[in-house]
C-alpha cells in the first residue's frame, strides 16, 4: 500500500514538473539588443550597452514591477535578474562583465557577438 502511494505521489510530481517546464517554455519572451554602433572599448559605450540590456530585460519581463502583488514582484525580479545576467554573459565582454558585476555584486561566466537576445522565462 505504501509503495503505491509513493508511486502515485512521484507520478503526480513528475506531471506537475513537466507542466511547469512546458509553461516556462511557452512564456519565453525575447528582445534583440543591437550594439554594433557602440565603442566597446569606451566606458561610456559599456554603460550605454548595459542600459540597453537593462531596458530589454525590463520590457521582456514586463508585467509585474508596478504590481502591488508581492509574488508578482518577486517573479519579475527573478526574471529580470536572470535575463540581464544571461544577456551580459552572451555579450562576452570583459569590460561589460566588470561593469555588471560592479552594479550587481555577482560573477557571471563569459562567448563575442554583435547583438544579443534577452530571454525572459516564466512570466
Amino acid at each position: 500500500m505504501r509503495s503505491t502511494n509513493y508511486l502515485l505521489i512521484a507520478a503526480a510530481l513528475a506531471l506537475a514538473s513537466s507542466f511547469a517546464q512546458a509553461d516556462a517554455l511557452v512564456n519565453v519572451k525575447t528582445e534583440t539588443v543591437r550594439y554594433d554602433d557602440i565603442r566597446m572599448t569606451s566606458p561610456v559605450g559599456i554603460a550605454v550597452l548595459y542600459g540597453r540590456l537593462r531596458g530589454a530585460a525590463d520590457r521582456a519581463c514586463a508585467a509585474g514591477e508596478s504590481s502591488q502583488d508581492l509574488a508578482q514582484k518577486a517573479r519579475f525580479k527573478a526574471c529580470y535578474d536572470d535575463a540581464l545576467a544571461r544577456a551580459v554573459a552572451s555579450v562576452n565582454n570583459v569590460q561589460l562583465t566588470a561593469y555588471y558585476e560592479s552594479k550587481r555584486g555577482t560573477y557571471i561566466p563569459s562567448s563575442a557577438v554583435q547583438s544579443v537576445t534577452v530571454v525572459a522565462k516564466g512570466q
